[in-house]
């Protein structure tokens, strides 16, 4: 199988952007085109949730390559809710691993802040399927669901979740290009506002803006893809803290990579609700079940610890522009593999929808 290699990682702040997705689009992924010769690139692989409602956008891709003077590239979207970043990515890997391209580019954007709460809850909703909506939940309700269930059944108390939020909260402090910049004290968390019982204000991801770009090529650079894998997967009812096409996706991945999870150094995990790091972890064979809390209170997940879990903040923390969320994760990935020498494997965990669209990527520092 061909290897694939990244270039060029490129991230916006996150927070608020008073422009379009095709500028913010253009200016992140100018810097990665920049650094890597805009002629050499044969494709680029857009991915966001719902320009079209958004910002009223359309046809962004080939707007963007117009833009950065991509001349005949093959230009696509992929859009899978709250992983298309992650997805966008692997189809971008895939279509070198095909063949046909050596050199492509990968942008993930979206502008949330220019709806309103309501309108945005509205719309990520939607993504919600039909079993989920027969339970008359809504995103945050699910969420809390299955942390409620993940407490109860391991033992923990719901102030448990504030050392999981405070880890989230100051790794955020310290990442340049995070939304979040708090350091929560104990009395903030306590007295935080519920939104949906045991989530509060600290545990749920903020709207956000941003964007993420990226050089995937067969040239050779310090960073390459070790293993991808997918899955999808229908809701349970039941409400046991775990994701099918998560394990399916965490599965596959291992196996294309010919790794164990024990092989893992670092890793990056979708947690639009904090207790989602956990039920990611554990699904991920990271942690046994029911111990992924007790090891972050213990400090093994924090950034010197033995096993770094979201060490830019998370979706928490950093922000979560939806469809940019998972490639995001990727940039930030890169980033970290510097600080920490001697480490060689790192992966990232991207959930579309309620956890039914769910994408693993394993990273390798080559020698």
């Amino acid at each position: 199988m061909t290897k694939v290699f990244i270039h060029g990682p490129s991230l916006s702040p996150f927070g608020k952007f008073s422009g379009t997705s095709l500028q913010l689009s253009s200016n992140t992924a100018r810097e990665s085109v920049m650094s890597f010769g805009p002629e050499k690139i044969e494709f680029l692989v857009f991915a966001s949730f719902c320009p079209e409602v958004y910002t009223k956008e359309f046809h962004l891709p080939a707007k963007i390559a117009e833009n950065l003077g991509l001349k005949d590239a093959f230009v696509v979207r992929s859009e899978t809710a709250s992983s298309a970043g992650a997805s966008a990515f692997q189809l971008g890997v895939r279509l070198i691993q095909s063949g046909r391209f050596k050199h492509g580019l990968v942008i993930a954007t979206e502008i949330m802040s220019q709806l309103n709460r309501e309108e945005n809850n509205l719309l990520l909703g939607s993504v919600l399927s039909d079993a989920q909506r027969a339970l008359g939940m809504s995103m945050a309700q699910g969420g809390a669901m299955l942390t409620r269930r993940y407490l109860d059944l391991y033992g923990y108390a719901d102030s448990d979740l504030f050392f999981l939020s405070k880890k989230l909260h100051d790794n955020g402090l310290k990442n340049p290009i995070s939304q979040i910049k708090k350091n929560l004290s104990l009395e903030d968390y306590t007295n935080q506002v519920k939104i949906s019982s045991p989530l509060g204000l600290y545990d749920i991801s903020p709207l956000s803006d941003g964007s993420a770009s990226l050089i995937l090529s067969t040239d050779k650079s310090e960073i390459s893809v070790r293993g991808l894998g997918h899955g999808t997967g229908s809701f349970s009812a039941s409400g046991d803290p775990s994701f099918p096409a998560s394990i399916t996706a965490f599965s596959r991945a291992y196996a294309e990579a010919h790794l164990q999870a024990s092989d893992i150094h670092f890793a990056e995990l979708h947690d639009a609700f904090t207790p989602f790091e956990l039920i990611g972890a554990e699904d991920g064979n990271l942690f046994p079940r029911g111990e992924a809390l007790r090891r972050v209170i213990s400090g093994v997940t924090h950034p010197e610890g033995d096993l770094p879990i979201n060490v830019s903040g998370g979706l928490k923390s950093r922000g979560h522009p939806v469809g940019a969320s998972g490639l995001a994760q990727i940039v930030e990935i890169c980033r970290f593999f510097p600080r920490k020498k001697n480490q060689v494997f790192a992966l990232t965990h991207s959930i579309g929808g309620l956890a039914t669209n769910n994408f693993v990527s394993i990273f390798e520092r080559e020698s």
